[in-house]
């Protein structure tokens, strides 16, 4: 109501506003500017689309502006009622039947009129695509009061608006599109000869990584094959076959040939008996090699071995080339008496070439 007062003044005081310019002008005052007018957008430049239904004492009233707009413009709906006085009102809900368009902007309000009530509703809208729409029917319910006791008026009522019809146009201006579209190209030349001949560079190829990978695939399950077969002798053999090819060690090596001597022998006994102890000291070791099927006598030599090449590498110890070919030659004859075969070693005796560490073991248990 305050609102409506103060945009709207009452008539009694509306002349003398409308005369105070002509009195400045006759008093050689300026006249002061007229306020702006609201800005209009391009919408205003054509009459809106509006319905208008009345149903009793109500009147409803639903405009669209602009009429004719394009893709990405806003339109400004706008649903109107007035009613006459002792009519109440309820408006639709907030976007009801709206759903199709996407709701930008709402604003409500309400005025006290000589004749009853004017309410509104304002909604600004966007639409997604182009061609033809239309604003749904709006239910607008009301009750008649009028004649009877305040809240006892009669039933409920709806009025329905009218649909609004409208078409949205592209954005682009009418041919623009195929004013765009480019020429048809020249047609593709025909290819000439075989498809062999065309494609044999890729055929060869293709026929190359395949029996490249056919031949990777054959030897890696060979090499499979042929290491599964390979025994725990056959490996440490091997690796011992390639120390005694590169040499006995001068003194500026016999660190790494002697660490390298006593892994081929400990790697032999974890797999042969099945222990796995690469982590364990010397002593620890030849305990757990004791609880395996090693014999007594061949544990003895293995003390005797491993100690001498601990004293290789912890005491700095250097032996002779002789002690060294001796160490070589234990190692082997170990790996052949421990050999998994039908054959069983002849029992283990004391040489002229076993080493005097060797030996010394074995002269102490028959002193015993």
């Amino acid at each position: 109501m305050a609102n409506h007062t103060r945009n709207n003044p009452p008539a009694w005081w509306r002349a003398p506003l409308a005369a105070l310019p002509l009195a400045l002008a006759a008093c050689g005052g300026e006249v002061p500017p007229e306020a702006p007018a609201p800005l209009a957008d391009a919408a205003d430049a054509e009459a809106p689309l509006s319905a208008e239904t009345r149903q009793g004492p109500v009147t409803a009233t639903v405009s669209l502006s602009p009429a004719s707009p394009r893709l990405g413009d806003s339109l400004a709906l706008t649903l109107t009622v007035e009613a006459e006085q002792g009519v109440a009102v309820e408006m639709p809900a907030f976007g009801d039947a709206l759903g199709r368009f996407a709701i930008v902007d709402f604003a409500p309000g309400r005025e006290t009129t000589e004749r009853g009530t004017r309410l509104w509703q304002r909604y600004t809208l966007q639409v997604s695509a182009s061609g033809r729409q239309r604003i749904p029917r709006l239910r607008v319910t009301f009750t008649d009061e009028r004649g009877t006791a305040a809240g006892q008026g009669g039933p409920p009522r709806e009025l329905m608006t009218d649909e609004l019809g409208f078409k949205v146009e592209s954005m682009l201006p009418e041919g623009a599109a195929a004013a765009a579209l480019r020429p048809a190209r020249d047609p593709l030349p025909e290819l000439a000869g075989s498809w062999l001949a065309r494609y044999w560079p890729w055929l060869a190829a293709l026929v190359t990584i395949a029996a490249a990978t056919g031949f990777g695939v054959v030897f890696w399950h060979r090499r499979r094959a042929f290491r599964a077969r390979l025994t725990a002798y056959d490996r440490a053999a091997r690796r011992l076959q390639r120390l005694r090819r590169a040499g006995l060690p001068a003194a500026s090596g016999l660190d790494a040939w002697y660490v390298e001597l006593s892994d081929i022998v400990r790697r032999y006994i974890e797999e042969r008996f099945a222990l796995r102890a690469p982590e364990l000291t010397t002593e620890e070791f030849l305990s757990e090699a004791g609880r395996s099927a090693l014999s007594k006598p061949h544990r003895g030599l293995l003390s005797a071995f491993l100690e001498i090449c601990d004293r290789v590498k912890f005491a700095r110890y250097h032996p002779g080339q002789e002690e060294s070919r001796q160490a070589l030659d234990v190692a082997q004859r170990f790996l052949d008496e421990t050999r998994l075969n039908e054959q069983t070693p002849a029992p283990l005796e004391a040489t002229a070439g076993e080493p005097a560490a060797a030996r010394q073991p074995r002269q102490s248990r028959e002193a015993a």
